[in-house]
């Protein structure tokens, strides 16, 4: 195998590619680029056995030629060391031949690089093939979802169904609802896709391929173990979180009496200056609340205290108080994109609702603590 390729294309493709690569493995070959010189143009394969990533280079993109004097085959290179080098290369083109098929070299016009590499049937079988359910997003869409709902699933792999985005559709109604059982986001959208389905798809690779797709338009398609990402010649794999996603129904309370509407900045710019008194570990404050009144209060008995009173506001209830993490409203606030929020609470220590006045698809629940003062 042998090809000249432009080299700010093939560090674009590895780049995305290696995303799906681990630091360490158990199967030494997916420490590997996979890469296959074929009658379609470079496919550069990458994975960690959960995620997987498949990118094709083309000969020819927009009546540009990429690569250039080539031979096919295939074979598996270091993606630390490859990455690397295509790097902090200073030339616009460089070429790669393999060597008896465990030498690779890789240079420019000054440059010289040999590194050992593996046959590529010593890469383990993956399943890329692409079926199930299909739903075809704008990006920016799929953006908003993600970052409207990803950051309330769980960081922590003790409950791993918590560190998914479920996504459940019945009849193109479709719910994405993401919970650490502390807090929740569920985000809902009218998709083209009328068939009913159910997924648990991992919140990691939701941001990942959040942060990679540039097209307009991206293809996901849902299968009974696996999910598929489609958008320009990228495809990403990740297997689906097994098991029964909480019902999250239970989490929201059906009356609010205590109604508030607040201005989003000057609201979360408050929480975060009476929340520098709070102890660091838990971060709570207090709301209080009454029809003449709304003030902000944090207090520790190693630190002080703090209170900050919001002047613009609307209030319907009676005298409330109400603690919280301060962390977990400042999120929900953010992840609503509008420029006032209404927060709706149903007693002390019941759960309360976070929403905007102007887009009721999205709906965040957060849990309150008790505190002592």
């Amino acid at each position: 195998m042998k090809f000249t390729i432009d080299r700010p294309s093939f560090l674009k493709v590895l780049s995305i590619v290696n995303v799906a690569i681990g630091q360490k493995s158990p199967t030494p070959a997916f420490l590997n680029f996979k890469l296959e010189v074929n009658e379609k143009g470079l496919n550069v394969v990458g994975s960690d056995n959960d995620i997987t990533i498949e990118s094709l280079l083309p000969f020819v993109k927009e009546d540009k030629s990429l690569i250039s004097d080539y031979t096919y085959g295939s074979t598996l290179i270091s993606a630390k060391y490859l990455l690397e080098i295509i790097r902090r290369l200073d030339c616009q083109t460089v070429t790669l031949e393999i060597i008896d098929d465990v030498i690779v070299q890789i240079s420019d016009n000054k440059s010289h690089f040999q590194l050992n590499s593996m046959r590529s049937e010593e890469y383990p079988d993956l399943d890329l093939s692409v079926s199930g359910e299909e739903i075809t997003l704008n990006t920016d869409i799929f953006k908003k979802i993600v970052s409207q709902t990803a950051f309330a699933a769980s960081l922590k792999e003790v409950r791993p169904i918590l560190t998914a985005i479920n996504i459940k559709s019945i009849d193109g109604n479709a719910e994405f609802v993401a919970t650490d059982s502390y807090r929740l986001a569920k985000k809902m959208y009218k998709l083209d896709n009328t068939d009913s389905f159910e997924a648990n798809i991992p919140v990691k690779v939701l941001n990942e391929v959040s942060k990679l797709v540039e097209e307009n338009e991206i293809t996901i398609n849902i299968s009974s173990n696996k999910v598929t990402f489609q958008f320009g010649d990228t495809k990403v794999f990740s297997r689906l979180i097994s098991g029964d996603f909480p019902k999250t129904s239970r989490m929201i309370p059906n009356n609010y009496p205590f109604v508030l509407q607040v201005n989003a900045t000057k609201f979360i710019e408050a929480m975060q200056r009476v929340s520098l008194l709070a102890i660091e570990r838990e971060k709570i404050v207090k709301l209080s609340l009454d029809n003449a009144l709304v003030e902000i209060s944090s207090k520790s008995e190693q630190i002080g205290s703090a209170n900050e009173r919001i002047e613009l506001f609307q209030y319907e209830g009676g005298r409330f108080d109400i603690s919280f993490n301060v962390d977990y409203v400042i999120d929900a606030i953010k992840a609503s994109q509008s420029e006032d929020v209404i927060l709706s609470f149903a007693g002390e220590m019941s759960a309360f609702k976070v929403t905007s006045p102007v887009d009721d698809s999205l709906v965040q629940i957060i849990t309150p603590v008790r505190s002592y003062y």
